[in-house]
């Protein structure tokens, strides 16, 4: 896919406490590392960049809390706009997305993104994310079209009364199993602020896998990979948490440029964006995990609300599946 046409943005964002005290230039370069350093440096020297509303230069400290304005050329990433309309109702919007898709604008994304043309299609700027997928996660999406609507189910998923269904495709043959690992994102944090299974500092996080099929990958050059079609239930709600637990039990989700490639290619996927050798390595072109199904109880009227995306077609058609799918998952 080719990228957007480029755009000049106005764009701010909040010092965190991890960065308190760095040099402009470096916030800047290390916090955005999409743009080269060098382009910081040219936005430097013409006055486009400001802290709290005023024009800094390069070695400028910036603290906790400060606000950094700036002004960027950007060209976004094209990104697949597919999206179903599972649900709809007056209170709540129900959406499967497509495994190429962010929900809302972090990183090189700013209007491509899912909430971005749900609000245009549907005009409205009403609509709230009830919860997140990652860019490459397919599947379910709930959105508020209220206020009262979004507390509701803001609500739901704080206090774990949401149950979440996954399907995703793993290395190797992974038998059913419950991992109960805290989870906490790697110190010193920086891109791609990997998550990591930490007893010590992690948060408390129970994710249940159970075997749906096997088979022998179909990508070329494959060399006849084994690998599991999974359901799993996060009991929690942590970052990343499937694919941390599903790495941390050495069976890595099929795709996953984070957690399931060695780190040096992980990094320069971060920088650089995919590779022949970062795909290659990866094993498909996005990772191949699924939010089957949602079920809640709907905001507004109290009744059981349970919506399901059908599963993809890279899921599908990733192994030659024993005992084959049919449409337990969905029509195919």
């Amino acid at each position: 896919m080719n990228p957007s046409p480029a755009k000049t943005y106005h764009l701010s964002c909040t010092v965190d406490p991890y960065r308190d005290g760095w040099l402009l230039a470096r916030f800047l370069s290390e916090r955005f590392r999409y743009h080269p350093p060098h382009l910081w440096d040219e936005r430097l020297a013409a006055g486009v960049v400001r802290v709290n509303g005023t024009v800094a230069a390069g070695d400028t400290p910036v603290r906790k809390g400060d606000t950094v304005q700036y002004e960027i050329v950007h060209a976004e990433p094209e990104v697949d706009f597919r999206y179903d309309v599972l649900h709809e109702d007056a209170d709540v919007l129900a959406v499967g997305k497509s495994g190429n898709l962010p929900v809302h604008a972090g990183g090189k994304f700013i209007e491509n993104t899912l909430i971005a043309r749900l609000r245009d299609d549907f005009g409205t700027t009403d609509l709230t994310l009830a919860h997140r997928l990652d860019r490459e996660t397919s599947g379910v999406v709930l959105l508020a079209r209220n206020r009262a609507a979004a507390r509701g189910l803001q609500m739901q998923f704080e206090e774990r009364g949401v149950e979440k269904q996954y399907v995703a495709v793993v290395r190797g043959i992974l038998e059913d199993t419950v991992v109960d690992a805290p989870i906490a994102r790697r110190e010193p944090a920086a891109p791609p602020y990997f998550r990591v299974v930490d007893s010590d500092r992690g948060r408390a996080s129970v994710t249940a896998f159970r075997h749906l099929a096997h088979g022998e990958s179909r990508a070329p050059d494959s060399d006849d990979l084994p690998l599991s079609l999974v359901e799993a239930r996060p009991e929690s709600g942590r970052t990343n948490q499937i694919r941390v637990h599903a790495a941390h039990l050495g069976h890595p989700i099929l795709g996953d440029k984070i957690y399931g490639i060695p780190e040096a290619l992980a990094r320069e996927f971060v920088d650089a964006g995919p590779t022949e050798a970062i795909d290659r390595a990866a094993g498909a072109p996005r990772h191949l995990l699924h939010c089957l199904r949602l079920r809640l109880i709907h905001p507004a009227t109290g009744a059981p609300l349970e919506v399901s995306a059908p599963l993809p077609e890279d899921l599908r058609s990733a192994a030659s599946w024993s005992p084959p799918l049919g449409d337990r998952f969905g029509p195919a």
